[in-house]
């Protein structure tokens, strides 16, 4: 169980830690602090700035402001959740069943319904419940939690899109949705990379700096919690899924030239400006495959095999029986 705390890190029982405040993006005149682990390269919150419930009052309250320009603008988020969606359906051959864990207002979860997926949102921000018929898709969002569905209830598809951040125990989040899914089936997990090359050059001011975010995750730590949770086939996509990104996987190493440049900028940040080149130095060497990627995707899938779990396995079978299955391209 990873437990946050501001001595040792969660992800590898290490104590050479570095702690630091920057601005929190999401909240004027307000910071966040952070704690980073040397010797993996992970961040985390400590010490926290609000309770688990106390964001549930803050996201309930931004979803119905819907602020213009922000990560709850409608229209941002509906490109957002088209890219989204765009790249599932390229994964699966025909749509199946879907849950949609920490699904704010649903956008993205009506985007895979429009899509023939049969999808059930749940949020806790949530404030009533939604049925909308999306021929041939269906869309049911409900505030709660896992524990609110009928236990021998299991899914094709389970995302948690911009969540694991956000909970205080994100291990046990991703254990418990691994259960839910049917045989050979798969999770998708998005968040912030803090291995990224865009957290080094934001120097302090990077949009994921959020006080509703708990976990700064990079691929080696949220691979280990996938396969923990007994998934296989943990792969890392090489791309970000927003409409706008451009870019690559992988960074180049910094020009001494750009170095020089930048400091005649800014004389008075010299140690800034080195601290950063040489971060990104060891970043082009370390985070081969993800330095490029300040937002990350990744994917696992649910072993065939549960011999254990008969009552699960007869329990799928009849349901796609009733043609509710759905094929991954890949097969299973």
């Amino acid at each position: 169980m990873l437990e946050i705390n501001g001595h040792v890190c969660p992800f590898c029982n290490g104590q050479d830690l570095l702690h630091y405040s920057v601005p929190a993006h999401d909240a004027a005149s307000k910071t966040v602090s952070i704690v980073e682990c040397r010797t993996c390269e992970a961040g985390w919150q400590w010490p926290l700035q609000r309770t688990e419930q106390q964001s549930v009052v803050e996201f309930e309250n931004a979803y119905t402001e819907h602020g213009e320009g922000t990560y709850f603008d409608p229209l941002k988020r509906d490109a957002v959740a088209h890219c989204q969606c765009e790249f599932l359906v390229k994964i699966f051959q025909t749509p199946g069943r879907q849950l949609d864990i920490g699904c704010g207002d649903g956008n993205f979860a009506r985007h895979m319904a429009s899509r023939g997926w049969d999808v059930i949102g749940l949020d806790p921000a949530l404030l009533s419940l939604v049925t909308e018929d999306h021929s041939p898709g269906q869309l049911r969002l409900q505030p709660g939690s896992m524990t609110d569905l009928p236990e021998q209830q299991f899914f094709d598809l389970i995302t948690l899109m911009d969540v694991i951040e956000h909970v205080e125990k994100p291990n046990q989040l991703v254990a418990e949705a691994a259960t839910r899914l049917a045989p050979g089936c798969m999770l998708v997990v998005e968040t912030g990379n803090y291995q990224s090359a865009g957290r080094v050059h934001s120097r302090g001011t990077w949009w994921n700096y959020q006080i509703d975010h708990r976990w700064y995750f990079a691929p080696p730590q949220l691979r280990e919690l996938m396969t923990d949770a007994g998934l296989y086939k943990v792969e890392l996509a090489d791309r970000v899924l927003r409409p706008w990104w451009k870019g690559q996987p992988d960074i180049s190493p910094p020009k001494l030239s750009t170095l020089f440049k930048n400091i005649a900028k800014n004389p008075h940040q010299l140690m800034t400006t080195l601290d950063c080149h040489q971060e990104l130095v060891r970043g082009s060497k370390n985070w081969r495959g993800w330095a490029g990627l300040e937002i990350m995707t990744m994917t696992g899938r649910m072993p065939n095999e549960f011999n254990n779990k008969r009552d699960r396995l007869r329990h799928y079978s009849d349901d796609r029986d009733q043609g509710k299955g759905a094929a991954l391209t890949a097969g299973h």
